[in-house]
């Protein structure tokens, strides 16, 4: 009985999990106009879920979990990330030796090479996903910001290393907003790319088109890019982690309605991130990570300027961002974009390697209130509500009740936020 029982119970988990893959596949793909141009490029989500969600709740039903010490987990996961890393380096040579006309055999023996550092890495793969998993766990654990019933912490933390995939982000020429996006593969080479934007911007003459690269999307089990360290893996997995948290509540579920509701999720998501990523990564290796406190700007204070002779990326990417905005307002739309290929030019000049600057890469990229592409006053008020909440489990849950536009200056003016 007590076992008949049990299955019972992991049964109803795991209907409750496949709602996070039904919201993770909405999230990726929830495309109104389907863009023909696209389909060859576009990730299979469906795909994605057959092959991967059923992994974890297999392991959780037959009782098949690693018991390797936490000394050897943690020499796999290190290993891992030196493979990684080492797996990036073979890449440029390659790229390198291709681009220098170098024959066939050296380009092979680079191959092979490269061949066998992914073979290991996808060999440490699970123990790495599992042991990161836990460490996330037990993070939000430690904050309580996850339930527990019984052995089981819910939403699972769950998330399978995928190579970075790509997004096709669209916005109109004479605004920065975030049209529908497609969801793309990993392996759309650059070339590609800038096609696939030229043929989707010749479809309307008033769109523009970038293809960017994501690290993570929030999939169930979420995607996390490998192509990073292990600090780089934590913050995005639980960035990833947070999504299936809100989409059990308003805010999350008013993702799906854009501009600052989307903003607001993806920000919040971020502040969260920031503290289970790092309580997991001290967990892991005994390392406390340190942060500067957010300091809220004084009323009347101007913005601090970088020093002459100083390229502060974040202060001219905003800077052209205002500038941008006060162009489209003017309609001005041929000189913004004159504008900001003059931008980009000294970006890149600067060591900033951006290959396209348009309303589209800012629709994309202001969408993380927190990034130097934007503007808006989400960071500050979400940063503000935090500071007045006594710990992260309580600021979730102020500001996931948010299901409006306007909502969020309410709970900030709340907790002494002033513009």
């Amino acid at each position: 009985m007590r076992a008949l029982k049990g299955n019972y119970t992991l049964g109803l988990w795991a209907l409750a999990a496949m709602l996070l893959v039904a919201a993770g596949v909405g999230r990726g793909d929830a495309i109104i106009e389907l863009h023909r141009t696209s389909g060859p490029y576009e990730q299979d989500l469906v795909r994605w879920e057959i092959t991967h969600f059923p992994d974890k709740w297999f392991r959780l039903a037959v009782g098949v979990f690693s018991r390797t010490d936490d000394e050897e987990r943690l020499e796999r996961v290190e290993e891992f990330f030196r493979v990684s890393h080492e797996m990036s380096a073979k890449r440029r040579e390659i790229e390198r030796a291709l681009a220098d006309g170098a024959s066939d055999a050296e380009v092979e023996v680079l191959e092979v090479e490269r061949t066998r550092l992914e073979r290991r890495r996808t060999a440490l793969s699970p123990l790495v996903e599992e042991t990161l998993e836990g460490a996330i766990s037990r993070s939000a654990d430690d904050l309580g910001v996850i339930s527990r019933f019984g052995p089981v912490r819910w939403p699972p933390v769950d998330f399978a290393f995928q190579e970075g995939g790509h997004v096709l982000v669209r916005s109109p020429r004479d605004a920065i907003v975030r049209l529908d996006d497609r969801l793309l593969t990993s392996d759309i080479s650059l070339p590609e790319q800038d096609e696939l934007e030229r043929k989707v911007e010749a479809l309307d003459d008033n769109v523009s088109a970038i293809v960017a690269r994501i690290g993570g999307v929030a999939t169930y089990p979420a995607q996390v890019t490998p192509d990073t360290s292990l600090r780089g893996a934590l913050f995005v997995a639980s960035h990833e982690w947070v999504h299936h948290w809100l989409i059990f509540h308003p805010l999350g579920r008013a993702w799906f309605a854009g501009g600052e509701l989307t903003s607001v999720n993806e920000t919040v998501a971020n502040i969260a991130a920031e503290e289970l990523s790092d309580l997991a990564f001290e967990l892991l290796t005994g390392e406390v990570v340190t942060r500067e406190p957010w300091q809220p700007p004084r009323v009347g204070e101007p913005r601090p300027t970088p020093e002459p002779g100083v390229f502060d990326f974040r202060y001219e990417m905003r800077e052209t961002r205002a500038r941008l905005e006060e162009l489209l307002e003017a309609g001005k739309v041929d000189e913004a974009e004159a504008y900001l290929e003059e931008r980009r030019l000294r970006f890149v000049e600067q060591g900033h390697n951006i290959r396209k600057l348009n309303t589209a890469w800012f629709a994309f990229h202001g969408t993380y209130a927190d990034s130097p592409a934007s503007i808006s006053p989400i960071e500050p008020q979400l940063r503000t509500i935090r500071v007045d909440s006594a710990d992260l489990a309580e600021f979730l849950d102020r500001v996931a009740v948010i299901d409006e536009a306007g909502e969020l200056e309410r709970l900030a003016r709340e907790a002494g936020w002033r513009p």
